[in-house]
């Protein structure tokens, strides 16, 4: 009774602990990451889409905004309507659906792998390597598309693997499984089918999953009816309102597939680093003379290894490659490295030397980044303001208390307070610094407000330095030098520039310069604005 009593509370613990760390890696502090190119299209669609009301024909700067399916700003401009009146200065409301969407796909590989396990503990630590994975938590704090076409299709794999278990027929949760293979299909077409469906099914059949699956194919077809169908209405309906448009749209996108951000086949080996600081424990648990002997007693070992494997021999054969297009890598990376440190804690002496040589590895390269913190700070100083004397001797006290912990967790072979102090420090410093750094909103020291009035009374004017996030940073589009060239431009306008020192335009040398404005990222970077007024009219 005693012993099931304190499984209970280590149970309880651990799960509070764990929604505790989701929290402050994926909703806390979310405002602070600057504004990527895609993020601002999506934002900027957003916004377009509340001032023209044309919510089934998106635009970006006013053009037919057809590359990508509308579900994910849809829901950016849901959100920015209920928590922002409609406006998108406020990025903790403009992140909100991107958080949501992180949030459900931790639980799905939650639920995921605690059904194929029967362990919640190795669920808990699969979670928990995800959401602590540089690439996971850098991505649910931006609001792209990938984080919602992969939440909901992990969401959808879970329903199949149910399916696929199951002794009775299940119709009900064949017509749910289809419906979330929709949204993912609406939220970024068929990338997570490619990417993500198809080298998980040929993981679950070559595993031990043909039988099953054979024996609810029908439901397994009506679910996958259901998704193409649904995803297959935005596309269809684009198509027949703007065939122009979207033909010329799928042209843009072929040719990006094969001669944009081309790298070679093996720029995506790289994905073990997607985990972050876990980098090491990933490439182990990859090795099956070590690992499998840990993984195969809660789940086969080679299907979460296949399915990573197959993840990347898949994007490997598309030309164009992005570092953020190894997020479907993570979830069955991180399946496996959860079973694998299950295993490991249950027992370490499988795990053998080279398992200890692991942990200390990973523990020296935790020990290294706490004491490396308050260096860092000390040599950034300059760059937060709002930095103190006492709080940075504060971190730095903190930091050497951290690693003292480490190495004494290490020292006696605590191996499951060892990890739960690790995931402690990754938690703490996703909540703790950005508030003690304060850094302003977006990456921008100055308010988006303040910098959009500061141009609300006349024409901004880029001069080519500019990048497309400024747009979004400015509130419209600037006026690029090929456009105001031949415009008669009124009595005042405003001149931007990330050049060092700005030149002004021939165009404008009839202008006074007036109101400057100097705003900095936190790499140092400025964007400069610059009020004209035509002389002898100021």
């Amino acid at each position: 009774m005693l012993a099931g009593r304190t499984r209970l509370i280590r149970l309880t613990g651990g799960l509070i602990g764990l929604a505790i760390l989701l929290y402050a890696t994926v909703f806390a502090h979310r405002d602070v990451l600057g504004v990527d190119i895609m993020e601002s299209r999506n934002l900027i669609t957003a916004r377009e889409m509340i001032e023209t009301g044309r919510w089934f024909q998106p635009t970006l700067h006013g053009e037919p905004r057809l590359a990508k399916p509308p579900l994910p700003t849809w829901l950016t401009a849901a959100a920015m309507l209920a928590g922002s009146d409609g406006q998108d200065t406020n990025l903790s409301v403009n992140r909100l659906p991107s958080a949501l969407a992180a949030l459900l796909l931790a639980v799905s590989l939650f639920g995921l792998t605690r059904h194929w396990t029967g362990s919640t503990a190795a669920a808990a630590w699969a979670t928990a390597f995800l959401a602590t994975s540089y690439m996971f938590v850098f991505m649910a704090r931006r609001n792209s598309w990938d984080i919602y076409c992969h939440a909901f299709m992990l969401a959808a794999l879970w329903g199949v693997a149910v399916i696929v278990d199951s002794s009775v027929p299940g119709r009900k949760l064949a017509v749910g499984t289809g419906l979330l293979l929709g949204l993912s299909g609406l939220s970024k077409g068929p990338v997570s089918y490619y990417a993500l469906l198809l080298p998980f099914a040929v993981a679950l059949l070559s595993t031990g999953g043909w039988k099953g699956g054979r024996a609810h194919g029908k439901e397994l077809g009506l679910a996958l009816g259901i998704g193409i169908a649904l995803s297959s209405v935005w596309f269809a309906t684009a198509w027949l309102a703007m065939p122009h448009d979207f033909s010329r749209m799928v042209s843009t996108e072929q040719s990006a597939w094969l001669v944009e951000h081309t790298k070679p086949f093996w720029f995506y080996l790289q994905f073990p680093l997607m985990t972050g600081i876990w980098a090491l424990l990933a490439c182990a648990a990859l090795w099956p003379g070590h690992a499998r002997p840990l993984v195969q007693a809660l789940l086969p070992y080679w299907r979460p290894v296949m399915w990573s494997a197959g993840c990347i021999l898949l994007l490997m054969i598309i030309p164009e490659k992005k570092d953020r297009y190894l997020l479907p890598v993570l979830i069955p990376l991180c399946q496996l490295m959860g079973v694998y440190v299950t295993g490991l804690l249950r027992d370490p002496e499988k795990g053998g030397r080279f398992g200890r040589l692991l942990v200390a590895a990973n523990s020296m390269v935790f020990g290294l980044a706490c004491i490396g913190i308050p260096v860092a700070l000390s040599w950034l100083w300059a760059r937060f303001p709002a930095l103190d004397g006492l709080e940075l001797g504060g971190i730095a006290a903190t930091s050497l208390l951290a690693a003292a912990l480490l190495y004494r967790t290490w020292r006696f072979q605590r191996l499951p307070e060892l990890f739960v102090a690790k995931l402690t420090i990754l938690g703490l410093c996703c909540l703790a610094l950005p508030a003690v750094l304060q850094p302003s909103a977006g990456n921008m020291s100055v308010p988006l407000e303040e910098i959009r009035s500061f141009t609300v009374d006349g024409p901004v004017l880029g001069d080519g330095s500019l990048k497309f996030q400024d747009s979004w940073v400015i509130g419209r589009k600037p006026l690029d030098q090929a456009a105001y060239s031949d415009m008669e431009l009124p009595e005042k306008v405003y001149f931007v520039s990330r050049k060092d020192n700005p030149v002004l335009p021939d165009k404008v040398r009839g202008y006074e310069p007036g109101a400057r404005m100097d705003v900095y990222d936190l790499s140092g970077k400025k964007l400069s604005f610059i009020a004209l007024n035509h002389q002898g009219k100021q």
